[in-house]
């Protein structure tokens, strides 16, 4: 039986802890959580609001500003790698099984030299097992990033593995059908949301567009079922073309109803 979970920001104007009670009335197992003050100053308080309500947190995403900096020897990159770092202490601290990050954002070549990058993913990964923290590396933007985190000779553990993004793939690089790639079978964690290809909208699944636009649904159900895929099946959405909902609670359950058609 499939468990369902969803981002804890979807949209509302709300408290952390009012997003926390209606993602649970609306009958959602557990929550994704952003691990950065972007949005709210509280966010290590989250876990302790999801548990309060009966959920649980699937994972948390790392701060995502800067990612692309990793590769880059510059106080940027440090700084961007010690964030990184602090977020698996940190999942470790708060009982968080998994991490989520990017390895670039947008569609930025390749490093000229990626030696740097790949050592600090190393260093990742050596604190990932000390841990007993997984990574979980989505694609966003440029799909050749997942190669070099990805590439054999890296000889990573497997804490290391994938998030397949639904919209990202779509928005990005719509003919790489990540999941059939060597990602599958690496796969942590998903971050299921629809769009038309011409914006990174974060929609909910299913969305009304004209036949070729949007996520190919069935493709993505036929490929977690060929992998086998076990864990949540989680919506990193918005209320977006949904505003005239004014109840978060009614979002929320049609939101658990396009989860439940995926899989």
């Amino acid at each position: 039986m499939s468990t369902y979970t969803i981002v804890d920001y979807f949209g509302y104007d709300l408290s952390p802890q009012d997003r926390m009670k209606s993602i649970r009335t609306a009958g959602f197992d557990g929550v994704i959580l952003l691990w950065a003050d972007y949005f709210d100053p509280d966010y290590k308080d989250f876990p302790r609001y999801a548990a309060k309500e009966g959920l649980f947190v699937e994972n948390t995403h790392a701060p995502y500003k800067g990612a692309e900096k990793i590769w880059n020897d510059s106080a940027a990159g440090a700084d961007y790698m010690e964030q990184i770092l602090s977020c698996i202490r940190d999942c470790r601290e708060y009982g968080i099984p998994t991490m989520v990050m990017h390895a670039v954002n947008g569609m930025i070549p390749l490093p000229e030299d990626a030696s740097l990058g790949v050592e600090r993913f190393r260093r990742i990964d050596d604190l990932a097992q000390r841990c007993g923290v997984n990574v979980a590396v989505e694609n966003q933007g440029n799909p050749l990033y997942l190669d070099l985190v990805f590439d054999a000779d890296n000889r990573f553990s497997d804490r290391i593995g994938f998030c397949f993004d639904s919209g990202h793939e779509n928005y990005y690089s719509p003919n790489w059908h990540l999941l059939s790639h060597a990602y599958g079978e690496k796969l942590m964690a998903l971050h299921l949301h629809d769009n038309n290809g011409k914006e990174d909208a974060h929609v909910l699944p299913f969305m009304e567009a004209p036949e070729g636009w949007g996520v190919d649904w069935t493709a993505i159900r036929e490929k977690l079922q060929s992998i086998r895929y076990t864990g949540a099946i989680a919506l990193e959405t918005l209320n977006k073309g949904y505003e005239h909902i004014t109840d978060p609670v009614e979002f929320l359950r049609l939101a658990l109803e396009r989860a439940k058609r995926i899989l």
